[in-house]
């Protein structure tokens, strides 16, 4: 049961029962913000942008961050546990001590801890070295046959866009390049080449297997998550939480199994010992107001939980989002948006749960205010020698800008995948994730210890933040870039009409696009250089549905299961048409679906064309929003 204290800040969200809420805030903080220092446009704008993104970066110190870091990875901080508490706790003693609104939310979510794991080969007296991962379920000394199904490649394809359902694509046992079709796994023990995650686990699951023992491809042992849930599991949802008891051995001890295996038949026995109950979760979250209560703002959010002690993963990055936090209040007058920093409990051994919940309970409050999400997942690493950025396509400018910015070079964005807190599909929010890694071999291990921070990279990736979020606070008009984000849902239209060729009618949604594209590089053309609140939000309408559609395979209410798959994966039916015999049921099924997931596609297309015509009207009779 939550518990809650209502906040007396204008700035913080509206009360929601049942919910705790804890809120610290000095009195200065409660006093009247002042009013932000218009920049203009253009030139001048560029130069605020720049000016406040080096004081951000100047007062942002090594020092500072290392303080941070070695506080908060002190505690090994599995959700629900007392480390994580206590990492909180500095936390917002530290935002407190500033006079930052600070939030402090409890929930009870489903978490799942990894205890214990054997896989015994009685008859050889073998005892390997093993793991078992969260939500696998437990058993005690479990025999049974072992059966080989090769690597991640050989098992068979599952059809992930069929909503809450998980289905075997054809026959069910067709497997990869490899194996052609897979032996028969019905209740054995099956050894699998890779980390276990979500999908092979559902795949072991409907072929009736036993329990999976998962080789990892190299010499360790990785803490990992097998649920299909997102989040908080619901009524909807929660039958696919796994049943499948999981083991993980390094690679040494696969190679031992399969040794075995070619001499003859091999019999296991497989202890797996796994905590799954409710707990209470805390959620910190740090306000820095825009010009006016009610202006838009960006969330900015990376996990606070950790596997063991995660330095790494993710102590370095809560110590960045703290600095920055501290650093962006402190200039709060020069900001055109809020900014909302949120630590998330849950990511690690709940499925995303923490940022679900925000998401669930904020729906309406972010839907009218939030016009982008920022992730950060892993900087500081020792030997980090490559950048990336994760962004949604119209925030792939701002990622450019900053790598150019900041390293002289563009280093490409890619489309986001499902993992790293990304629960924020559903309110249409642009995302932008930048990324800066190296070998990483301790990632989710014990290994991941203070000793792997690289201190002048986290400086350097703290950098990249400071400029990134500095853009997207106080440039005159939020930066997404409207053609970039339409051409996004044209590259994966175009992927689906490949697919379905002349056998399924996609033209009606192409028009529809074709209309948007133009109506896009038109409304781009004519921003003005001087933004406004009501602006930032018309930007957000046009694309919410288009986001909507181009990432929730179902409804954006409820969290999907977080497989990977195509952009507009409503359509992923479209991969059956092209492949399927005309006239079968699983053609006629995928048809159907299509049918629908058409009708969708063209009525988000249809909204975003009538907010954008809107918004260009508007403009044009010089009534900027």
């Amino acid at each position: 049961m939550a518990r809650s204290l209502r906040s007396t800040r204008s700035s913080s969200p509206r009360w929601i029962p049942g919910v705790v809420l804890i809120l610290v805030a000095a009195a200065s903080a409660c006093s009247a913000e002042p009013a932000v220092e218009t920049s203009g446009g253009g030139e001048a704008g560029d130069a605020a942008v720049r000016s406040l993104a080096g004081e951000i970066r100047e007062a942002v110190s090594s020092a500072e961050l290392e303080a941070h870091t070695r506080a908060i990875v002190q505690h090994a901080r599995p959700s629900g546990g007392p480390g994580e508490n206590a990492a909180i706790d500095y936390l917002v003693g530290v935002l407190q001590q500033d006079g930052i609104a600070t939030e402090v939310h409890t929930f009870d979510a489903l978490v799942s801890d990894p205890i214990h794991a054997s896989v015994e080969v009685p008859a050889a007296g073998l005892t390997l070295e093993a793991i078992t991962v969260s939500f696998s379920a437990s058993v005690d000394g479990l025999n049974g046959r072992l059966v080989d199904a090769g690597g991640l490649i050989d098992l068979p394809q599952l059809e992930v866009g069929t909503g809450e359902v998980f289905l075997l694509a054809g026959e069910g046992t067709e497997g990869g390049p490899r194996l052609g079709r897979i032996p028969d796994v019905r209740d054995a023990w099956v050894l699998v080449d890779g980390q276990p995650r979500n999908i092979p686990v559902s795949i072991l699951e409907r072929l009736g297997a036993r329990g999976g023992i998962f080789a990892n491809p190299e010499e360790r042992v990785n803490d990992l998550i097998v649920t299909s849930t997102w989040g908080i599991p619901s009524l909807l949802s929660h039958h696919r939480l796994p049943t499948l008891p999981v083991a993980q051995v390094p690679r040494s001890g696969g190679e031992v199994l399969r040794g075995l295996l070619a001499r003859g038949p091999v019999d296991v026995r497989v202890t797996t010992e796994v905590e799954t109950r409710w707990a209470p979760l805390r959620l910190a979250v740090a306000r820095i107001p825009g010009p006016t209560p009610d202006a838009p703002y960006v969330l900015f959010g990376g996990h606070i939980d950790a596997w063991h002690h995660g330095a790494n993963d993710e102590g370095a990055s809560n110590a960045a989002m703290l600095a920055l936090a501290r650093a962006f209040h402190a200039r709060r007058d020069q900001l055109r948006r809020g900014l909302v920093v949120a630590w998330w409990p849950g990511h690690s051994n709940a499925r995303y749960a923490g940022s679900t919940w925000f998401a669930d309970h904020f729906h309406q409050e972010l839907e009218q205010r939030a016009v982008a999400y920022v992730n950060i997942d892993g900087i500081g690493q020792r030997g980090a020698n490559r950048y990336s950025a994760s962004t949604t396509s119209g925030l792939a400018p701002v990622a450019s800008a900053v790598f150019l910015e900041r390293t002289g070079e563009d280093h490409g964005a890619g489309r986001p995948g499902r993992n790293s807190d990304q629960s924020f599909n559903g309110i249409g929010l642009p995302l932008l994730q930048l990324n800066h890694g190296g070998p990483y071999e301790w990632w989710h291990t014990p290994d991941d210890t203070v000793d792997k921070v690289d201190w002048a990279v986290l400086k350097g990736d703290t950098d990249l933040y400071a400029d990134a979020l500095s853009r997207l606070l106080a440039e005159p008009v939020h930066p997404v870039d409207l053609s970039a984000e339409v051409a996004g849902v044209d590259q994966a239209l175009a992927a689906h009409e490949e697919n379905v060729g002349d056998r399924f009618d996609l033209s009606e949604a192409r028009a529809r696009l074709d209309e948007l594209s133009a109506l896009a590089a038109a409304l781009q053309g004519a921003l003005p250089q001087e933004g406004s609140p009501a602006l930032d939000r018309a930007l957000l309408r046009m694309l919410r549905p288009l986001h909507r559609v181009l990432y929730v395979p179902v409804t954006p209410y409820h969290p999907d299961s977080g497989a990977e798959g195509m952009p507009l994966p409503g359509l992923a039916a479209s991969r059956v048409l092209r492949g399927e015999t005309p006239g079968t049921d699983r053609y006629r099924y995928a048809e159907a679906g299509l049918v629908r997931e058409r009708n969708r596609l063209v009525d988000a297309l249809e909204e975003a064309l009538e907010r954008g015509e809107a918004l260009r009207d508007a403009l044009a009779a010089g009534e900027v929003p």
